[in-house]
């Protein structure tokens, strides 16, 4: 009997971020024993010429696969602003082919997008509507969404990794903490950088690695600033094989985000037995329990980040305990294996009707 067919709609695999990865995972997990995927790029990261170029290209793409390649399912990974106008477009083309679409939204600020105005949120909810499936990061956005859309079209997927068995070893002099994301506000890392400067005027000793594109000068200046260019080394963008060297080698992951989904980033350190300080935030109260396996602080409370990073710091037993605790996590919740089983469900809810 053949396998169902499912036409996959994202971001390039060159490009950056989350969304890749999870494409990535999906792609790469066992799901395919179960179904034919074929996935589309319409986006990569680069000049508004180069952008619009791969965007036109994909639509032809589209357009063939949905005449020849004929897909039970398209599933759209998406974002807000540009990706969610892109995507509306991509929508609106399969309904004209009577195909069900799943809408997998991984923005981390969408309600601020949706209430920029009224017109414009007249014409999400409608584009929301128009899908067949939202798929959603976590359950505090299944309940945002649920007033958007009606609620049995709402499904939670979390975000998943290939758990680890592997014993990993740290043996650091001085406790390193490893920033992993945008550098930017959103994520936190001025709040970061103003924290550190506490700990050193109080003689708590730590360095850090920041890890990510985005503002990396501005950075880069304020590090100088604060006089910290010896407790921190702002490494810029980093692959995966790097990122992978670095979870095997740091001590904690510290994200003090201002609005999330549910970062890969997390997901990932946990993997690798780091306990996590971050903000109460999009899905991460849902992965994250304050003083269990790691920290969450509101965000901006720069007191109370740096007292989160004052007691990983200076605690290692606190440090292995806490990262134990995520493995098992994981390896329990978000082993990306198991969560394919639920989007297989999904796909077959689907395809039933």
């Amino acid at each position: 009997m053949d396998k169902p067919k499912i036409l996959v709609v994202g971001s390039s695999l060159k490009d950056k971020g989350g969304i890749v990865t999870v494409i990535k995972n999906i792609e790469q997990s066992s799901i395919n024993k179960d179904y034919t995927l074929r996935r589309i790029e319409t986006y990569i990261t680069g000049s508004t010429l180069s952008r619009i170029k791969i965007f036109i290209i994909s639509l032809f793409k589209i357009l063939i696969s949905l005449i020849t390649f004929r897909p039970k399912i398209v599933h759209i990974h998406m974002a807000e602003k540009g990706s969610f106008y892109r995507k509306a477009i991509i929508l609106i083309l399969s309904k004209v082919f009577q195909r069900k679409v799943i809408l997998h939204i991984h923005s981390a600020s969408f309600d601020e997008f949706y209430n920029s105005n009224e017109l414009q949120k007249k014409f999400i909810k409608f584009i929301l509507n128009k899908a067949d499936k939202l798929v959603v990061l976590s359950k505090q956005w299944e309940e945002y969404y649920g007033g958007i859309v009606p609620k049995e079209k709402i499904a939670v997927l979390y975000n998943g990794v290939f758990s680890i068995d592997k014993v990993i070893t740290r043996n650091n002099p001085i406790p390193v903490g490893l920033f992993l994301g945008r550098l930017g506000q959103r994520k936190g890392t001025y709040d970061l950088l103003q924290s550190i400067k506490d700990l050193k005027s109080k003689d708590i000793k730590g360095k850090f690695y920041l890890a990510g594109d985005g503002e990396i000068e501005e950075v880069k200046k304020l590090v100088t600033e604060y006089h910290l260019d010896e407790v921190i080394e702002v490494l810029g963008w980093v692959n995966s094989e790097q990122i992978n060297e670095l979870l095997g080698k740091v001590d904690f992951l510290v994200l003090p985000s201002y609005n999330e989904g549910l970062p890969m980033a997390i997901l990932e350190s946990m993997n690798y037995g780091l306990p996590i300080i971050s903000t109460y935030v999009g899905g991460i109260p849902e992965v994250i329990i304050n003083e269990d396996n790691g920290y969450l602080i509101e965000p901006g409370d720069i007191n109370g980040l740096a007292s989160a990073l004052a007691s990983l710091l200076i605690n290692q037993d606190l440090r292995k305990e806490m990262g134990d605790k995520n493995r098992v996590i994981i390896r329990n919740k978000f082993d990306i294996e198991n969560l394919m089983s639920e989007l297989s469900t999904i796909y077959q809810s689907l395809l039933k009707h």
